[in-house]
């Protein structure tokens, strides 16, 4: 099934009782599955060796107890308590299921685009529960390279036109208004 111009442009749409869909460009499509590919890399990186403790392996304890010291990583896996021997106590019961969960979320977003035909995505409301999960995830990952916490919105929109950090802010621009209409999608009553 091919798109229309206008219909890719609006973003997710309900598909009956319980589908959204959306069309995305090829370009669209490659820079989505490029940057959840580097999310799942990235949670990745922060894996469990090993562990001599098998109910520590099967409830999901993991041995960090430390937080990430990649801005991203630490922003995806974020401390839950200012008092660090309290974060670091939950870090340690919490983390591997955080971060399973998030992998799960982009793997299934990766999934969907990567089997989708003419580039035109159907996911049901669980699928549509991932996609914003991994949505918001990059939006954070590419939020700390733009330092949306330092810089406004409107220094981001004078950054140079040659600015490297000029699309990075375009395909975090896109991404807040694709999570948008996803949200508005789930939000609508069947008809």
């Amino acid at each position: 099934m091919t798109q229309s111009s206008e219909e890719q442009q609006r973003g997710f749409r309900r598909h009956g009782d319980n589908a959204f869909i959306a069309a995305f460009s090829q370009s669209e499509s490659e820079v989505l599955i490029n940057l959840v590919e580097q999310i799942i890399e990235l949670l990745g990186e922060r894996k469990d060796n090993h562990s001599d403790d098998p109910l520590a392996v099967m409830v999901g304890i993991t041995s960090h107890d430390s937080p990430p010291e990649d801005d991203v990583l630490l922003r995806l896996l974020p401390n839950a308590y200012a008092d660090q021997v309290d974060a670091s106590e939950f870090r340690r019961y919490t983390e591997a299921t955080l971060r399973t969960k998030k992998t799960a979320h982009a793997m299934s977003m990766r999934i969907d685009l990567k089997s989708a035909t003419d580039g035109c995505v159907e996911v049901d409301r669980d699928g549509a529960n991932a996609w914003l999960g991994a949505m918001n995830d990059i939006r954070l990952a590419l939020g700390v390279r733009l330092k949306v916490e330092e810089n406004s919105h409107e220094d981001l929109e004078l950054l140079a036109p040659d600015d490297p950090l000029r699309g990075v802010y375009a395909v975090y621009g896109w991404l807040g208004w694709l999570q948008e209409s996803l949200i508005m999608a789930l939000m609508d009553q069947a008809l």
